[in-house]
């Protein structure tokens, strides 16, 4: 449980300053690169979020010869015997609980509401709308089985479904020259993966339900989504199939004033919208690919824990001889590792002698090994 709650720690903090950092260079280095590059890159910060059980040890060590000391490895074996409470696995066992509260509720929430969209949902019978949908189905090369239906449920049309899945549109009037780009966005998220790297983002925020920073970049994330869709929608379009798709965009607000039950209002605040407005008219930006694989490489380094094995070589002198045979020790040579930094073997054996003694190891606990017998621990009796 240590394990776990130090690699959920590490992982909290690190990934706490990655997004610090990358809000940061998104307001201006990363501004020259395109959105598609602004928008997969958090993937390599919620990879290392989701990993967070992972660790890689690369141990070395460096011998050194020093006196014994035995009033330091009695006070260290002593205070040891009568732990108090565990810490880590209370606070371990809350974060359990509200991640699992956190993402049954989230699911509950999402299973009951597509459930309503697709339940009063209908087919769409406009033959042209139906003609669009079959070409662009094609255009795209979208293998997947995507269900086109009528829904009054939302504010503007969109995709859903993991599995099974929908693009839904609004029972409206639509220009026949402005359904194509409709269309073509929300199959776009589709072929982007968008709807898998959603629920990757609603996960990670259940299971980092207690860090601020998660929320932060959960939104700015669903801004760049649909930012990195434009600009696939748009790519290698005309300027004046950009200005069209704009319009498009526009021309929701308008239909959404007009309704007096905000049916194709989207989801984009004025903010966004203006963003993505800007955007559109915007040559696309460098890939980024290279500074992708560096942020990636030195992310993954995070992963690896350097350990300096130090294990010391004590002679006993003879004037503690007798206060060590005293107290139940052997006399011998001896090497010391700390429970963290210790070989898998010793680290086995000391858990076994720690259960015993009815404790919980800890990485400061220092390791005793005779240099005689090293099968045998120094123990106390």
């Amino acid at each position: 449980m240590n394990y776990l709650f130090d690699c959920l720690l590490k992982t909290t903090i690190i990934s706490s300053i990655s997004i610090s950092l990358l809000l940061l260079l998104k307001t201006n280095l990363f501004k020259i690169f395109s959105k598609k590059f602004n928008y997969y890159i958090w993937l390599i910060v919620i990879l290392r979020m989701l990993l967070f059980f992972l660790s890689y040890s690369v141990n070395f060590t460096k011998d050194v010869s020093r006196d014994y000391v035995l009033i330091d490895n009695i006070t260290n074996l002593n205070t040891k015997i009568n732990p108090g409470i565990d810490v880590s696995f209370c606070i371990l066992l809350i974060w359990i609980v509200g991640a699992i509260a956190s993402w049954s509720y989230l699911l509950i929430k999402y299973i009951k509401f597509k459930n309503l969209i697709i339940d009063t949902s209908y087919e769409v019978e406009d033959e042209y709308i139906n003609n669009i949908y079959e070409d662009l189905l094609i255009e795209l090369n979208v293998k997947k089985n995507i269900t086109l239906r009528y829904t009054e449920e939302l504010s503007s049309p969109a995709g859903m479904g993991l599995f099974k899945s929908y693009v839904l549109l609004l029972d409206l009037p639509y220009d026949r020259d402005k359904i194509y780009w409709i269309l073509k966005h929300e199959l776009t998220h589709f072929k982007n993966k968008d709807i898998l790297i959603k629920f990757l983002v609603a996960f990670v925020r259940s299971l980092y339900w207690f860090n601020p920073f998660v929320y932060i970049m959960s939104k700015k994330i669903d801004v760049d989504c649909e930012l990195c869709c434009d600009e696939s929608v748009l790519s290698n379009c005309s300027l004046k199939e950009k200005k069209i798709y704009g319009m498009t965009l526009l021309h929701s607000i308008e239909l959404s004033n007009f309704n007096d039950r905000g049916l194709l209002a989207t989801e984009f605040n004025k903010s966004n919208l203006e963003v993505r407005l800007e955007n559109i008219i915007k040559s696309k930006g460098k890939n980024g690919i290279m500074l992708g694989i560096l942020i990636f490489i030195i992310l993954s380094t995070s992963f690896l824990e350097v350990n300096a094995l130090e294990p010391t070589q004590k002679k006993i002198s003879s004037e503690n001889e007798a206060n060590v045979n005293n107290f139940g020790f052997e006399f011998t040579d001896t090497l010391d590792y700390t429970y963290a930094t210790a070989p898998e073997k010793y680290r086995k054996m000391y858990e076994k002698t720690c259960k015993k003694l009815g404790k919980t190891p800890q990485n400061s606990d220092i390791i005793e090994v005779s240099t005689k017998d090293e099968k045998s621990l120094i123990k106390v009796k």
